[in-house]
Order: C-alpha cells, then structure tokens, then sequence
C-alpha cells in the first residue's frame, strides 16, 4: 500500500499560479467573488418554507401587522410557515418560496435545484463551507453579515446544505409512479397581502394563508413530463454527491429518482401549461430534452446502459438543426442547453457524444456569442422587460460548462464579465444584486425581506426599512431582474424608453428576483471561484482521499453518535483507525481487518473538530470530521 502524501507546497503553488493567472482577467478583488458565491447560496434559505429554519424570519416578531388581513395570532408560529401543507394525511410540507412570494411554483423550483447540482458536479472546488444547514452561528450572533464571520461550517458545501432542502422535499411531491405534485399555493391568492410569510400563514386560504385549513396543493397523474424529469434528474445527481455524507440519504434520493422516472414513462406525456389558476409560469410543450436529462444523471448514478439507450433513443431532435437553432436562451421554460451538455459530457461512451458537443457549441459559440462585449446577444430587446440579468448569468454558467467539456483552463471571458456586470462593473457601477457593493436595489421585491406586515405597500413605504448596510439583513443575495443598459435601473418613461431612476417595489419586470434568477449565477460564481479561490476537498470531504489500494469515505459528517469510516474495499490487511482530538490526543482507537468499512462510537466525544488517521504498517493517512 502506497503512503498518501498531502502536499502543502504544491498545493500552494498551484493555488498561487490559477490565481496569478486568473486574476490578471478579474476586475474585483478575488474575495469579492467568494462572498458573492456566499450571499447568492444562502439566498435559498431565506425562501425555506415548512419546519426549516428560514435565516431572513426566524426572529420575526408579530408586532405590526395590519388589522385588515384577518390575522390569527393563534395560529403564528414563530420562525415556520406553512405547516399545514398536505393532502389529506400525506406530508407535503417543505420546498422554497418563488420570487418574493410564497408560492411554490414547480416550472422554476425542480429546474432551479437541478442547475444549483449541476454546478456543483461540474465544479466542487468552487463551493467552500462557511454555515451550518441552520444557521445558528448568524442567528445567534445576530450578525448576518459576510463580513462579521459568523458562520459555523458543519463540514458540508454550503451549496448542498441549500439543495437538500429542495431534495427533502422533492421525494415528497414524487408521492408514487402516478402522483406527482408541482405546486402548493395559488398565486392569485398569494398576491392579495403583503406581509411575512409566518403571519401569512396565519391568515385565511382566501388571502394565501393556512389560517383555516390547508392552502391549494396542485398535483397531476400525468402530463408534468418536463417537471418530473427535472426532479428525477435533481435527485440522481444528489445520490451520487450526498452518499459521501449520508449514504442513507442518498439511497433513498436514487429510489425516488426511480420513481420519477417510472412516472415519466408510465403517465401522459405532456405539460401542466394553464393549470391551474394562480400559476404564472409556462413551459410549453417542450420535454423531451428533459427526458434525455433524466436518463443521463440516472445512467451517471447507476451505470445502468438500460438509462443510456434511453437517452439515445431521445436525442433525434440534435439532428434536425430546426429543433435547436432557434433564437432562445436557457431559462426555466428552454432547456435543451442542459441535455446537450449532460449527453456531450459522456463523450465517448454515447454514440450522440459528439453530435451534442457539436450542439452545445452552437449555443456558446454562435447563438450566445454577443457581437461586441460580454453581454448577452439577442435579437430582440423586448425580453428584457422582465427579468433579463437571468439570461446573462445562465449564459456565463454555460460558457463555463463548454469550457469544462473542453479542457479550457483559463477563465471564460464571456463569463466572468457578464458576472461582473451583474456585480456593478457597469456604466453606473450598480449591483444587481441585493446587498452586494454599496449601490445596489434599495426597493426590491422580497416580501420577507423587509419584515413587516402593514399590507398597504405605497402608503406605508416610510414604514419600510432602508436596505443598506445598517439593516443587518440586507445581504440578501437576490438577483433582480435588472437591465442591462449599462447600469440603469429604475422605472422607464413610456414615451422616451429613458430610466428615471425612481424605483418601484412593486415593479416585477426589474425588481423581483426569483430562485431561477439566482440559479444560473451560483453555477457561474461556483466556476470562477473553482479558478481564484478553490477549495482543498478535504477540507470540505468533497471527495475521498483515493490511493491505488484504498480510499476512505466519512459519514455521516458532521456526525452525532456513530461514525462509519468507509475503505472502499473488503480489506486484507490489519488495519488500526484511531480518532486524535485538537490536541493530539488519542481519543478512540480500534484495529479491523477483513471488512470494507468501521464504525467507531463517538457518542462521547465533546463537539469540535477531530481527524481520522488510518494506520497500515508504517504508512498513515488523515481526514477530519465534526462532532455536533
């Protein structure tokens, strides 16, 4: 067994040359990058509904709330909202707000959580560790801030802690191989108060709330095609990434991946469009691509040739150039941008491998490639009304993409100047992004943002707190919709197409945001930031430490009482696994042989942080690990 060597120097070398290289292309400082990352991340934590804590209203007090909306204080729970989510007796609780509402809407919520994965698999050194999946460490400190450090890693990408919380949830709306459920609310409902959602749900049904009975829960037994491989898409790939953590968890994501799929080729093929009243999104009659989606993260997690060959038998549309060569961007409603990279990305082991580089290449290389800058190329500007920053960073997240199937080393221009653009690197150097810089959206539209219930938006502004940097929750991480007129923003007079500069909260064309939004800008952060500020992976157990002979896996970690320390391989040799606390004191200690993993009780140990070290002879090996 050869001695795993763990090179300090080389590793900073390495960290020393990438961002010598990278950042001479860079125009914020690199840490600016990486607290980008952290605020759009930890944007999906201030959209939890259900029992998880929501960061941005765990706090949230009931202490001005408009007489007009029917509030029960009885029914307000402090931090939580929509607990009645269910269908009958079946659990439907959990999943993210959209936008600044509370609805959750399925055309953006399975799509956003399979593009923050996708991400994550193409580039995993791009996604440090800073908070726990609860956020004690900002709650408690009651410093919200970047900058006031007062997050508590769990050992855990932060990005996965935000995903599991979607993945949580979406083994709960694929009920069976017939029930699919994609979508709990009614917007039209949700749009009539304006208020926290912790007090909404304390109101009635009627004005969005859960006051007097379960909100509407929408779901299908068939033509939800697109929506359901989207979701068994999400959880595939978090059955392959999750097991290093909780191999459990990930079992049961690739058994409720299954099922999707099941349901996919079981039901009507086809989509929800128009259903039901209240949904304000579209997704056409589109899904094949979806399918290929689906097939794909399946075959990766299972190695199964039965999920290839179906996902060749839907790739006939690459051949018909009128199936893709048409002007669109990837967004929650087109999506063929992500099937030709899943398909491309298996290389040779698909017979379509090339003919979907060829595809994928057409997207970044002619029909995204602007004429002049790094902005997005359209041809028409009419998109732009509502929500145009989304196709920017979604184009920068694909740029990245193409360059990870291409062996591209240095960073994508296109993509880190579209990034910067939507950071302030504009005619106007505003932020898109809410709290980040110190020009950036003061009247975004995030219901929960604000933390008041006065209902009555216009009249009552005055009420509102401004959101700079003396409001503690102002780094939010909320992409807005924006513009890309150099910087502008702001309502435009109708006659002359002229941004005044008045903002408007109410405004959704530009001032809302929406978990989509931020998707394709995590994904894009998370390659850059793989480049200028990687992250050593097994400082987050990203990945196991491999030798020729044995690699060693931890779970769970952060662990509670039992932790398995995975070999990877029935042993034949004696082995001794020992447990060092921060003073090097040996803590636990045991030998095995003839087994593939050990289980050491680590019930007694106090919380902090300690190291395995694997010992074979005379030839050892480490890796950390957390007590909660």
């Amino acid at each position: 067994m050869r001695k795993l060597k763990y090179s300090v120097l080389g590793f900073l070398c390495t960290l020393f040359c990438g961002n010598a290289l990278a950042q001479s292309e860079l125009y914020f400082d690199k840490e600016q990058y990486q607290k980008v990352l952290w605020m759009t991340t930890r944007f999906y934590g201030a959209q939890r509904m259900g029992e998880g804590v929501n960061w941005l209203v765990a706090t949230h007090e009931a202490n001005d709330v408009s007489n007009e909306i029917q509030f029960d204080r009885s029914k307000f729970v402090k931090g939580k909202s929509y607990l009645k989510d269910a269908d009958g007796d079946y659990d439907l609780t959990g999943g993210w707000f959209d936008c600044g509402d509370f609805v959750l809407f399925g055309q953006t919520f399975f799509y956003s959580a399979y593009m923050l994965l996708l991400g994550y698999t193409a580039f995993p050194e791009g996604y440090p560790d800073f908070y726990s999946e609860d956020y004690h460490g900002y709650i408690d400190a009651d410093d919200y801030t970047w900058e006031g450090k007062k997050g508590e890693p769990d050992g855990i990408p932060d990005i996965l802690n935000e995903v599991k919380y979607a993945t949580d949830y979406i083994m709960k709306a694929v009920r069976d191989n017939q029930t699919f459920y994609f979508q709990k609310g009614h917007g039209d409902q949700d749009h009539k108060v304006w208020c926290t959602s912790t007090v909404k749900s304390a109101i009635p049904v009627s004005l969005g709330g859960e006051s007097d009975g379960p909100r509407p829960i929408y779901k299908v037994s068939g033509k939800a095609t697109a929506m359901a491989s989207q979701a068994s898409a999400a959880l595939a790939v978090m059955a392959r990434v999750y097991a290093k953590y909780d191999p459990d968890y990930a079992a049961a994501c690739l058994e409720k991946a299954k099922v999707a799929c099941e349901f996919v080729e079981k039901t009507e093929k086809g989509t929800t469009v128009g259903e039901p009243q209240g949904n304000y999104y579209a997704v056409g009659n589109r899904y094949v691509h979806d399918m290929v989606t689906m097939y794909v993260e399946l075959y990766k997690t299972t190695k199964d040739p039965e999920y290839l060959r179906k996902a060749e038998e839907n790739c006939s549309w690459m051949n018909n150039t009128k199936e893709y060569q048409y002007n669109y961007t990837l967004g929650y409603d087109h999506r063929e941008d992500l099937a030709a990279y899943a398909v491309a990305s298996l290389g040779d082991e698909s017979s379509y491998g090339a003919k979907a580089l060829e595809v994928f290449d057409y997207y970044v290389n002619t029909m995204y490639k602007p004429n002049s800058g790094y902005l997005l190329n359209h041809n028409s500007r009419s998109w732009e009304q509502w929500g145009g920053l989304r196709y920017t960073a979604n184009q920068a997240f694909m740029y990245a993409l193409y360059d990870k199937l291409t062996g591209v080393e240095t960073l994508n221009p296109y993509s880190t100047t579209s990034v910067e653009y939507i950071m302030g690197r504009n005619g106007k150097d505003f932020s898109y992004i809410i709290g980040y810089g110190d020009n950036h959206p003061a009247l975004p539209h995030h219901r929960n943002l604000y933390r008041t219930d006065i209902n009555v938006v216009k009249k009552e502004m005055g009420k509102f707190p401004k959101i700079d940097k003396n409001y503690k929750f102002f780094q939010l991480g909320y992409l807005v919709g924006g513009s890309l007129d150099d910087g502008n923003y702001g309502e435009k007079e109708i006659w002359s197409g002229r941004y005044t500069g008045e903002e408007n909260i109410e405004s959704w064309a530009y001032a809302e945001g929406g978990i989509d939004y931020n998707a394709g800008l995590v994904g894009a952060l998370g390659y850059i930031n793989s480049k200028i500020n990687p992250v050593p992976q097994d400082e987050t157990s990203v990945e196991a430490f491999e030798r020729e002979e044995i690699s060693c896996v931890l779970s769970p970690n952060p662990v509670q009482d039992r932790l398995n320390v995975h070999f990877g391989k029935l042993l034949n040799e004696q082995v001794k696994v020992e447990v060092i606390d921060a003073l090097g004191c040996i803590r636990l200690s045991k030998v095995v042989s003839g087994q593939s993993y050990c289980g050491l009780d680590c019930g007694g140990l106090e919380k902090g942080i300690y190291i395995v070290r694997v010992v074979a002879g005379e030839e050892s090996f480490v890796k950390q690990f957390i007590k909660k």
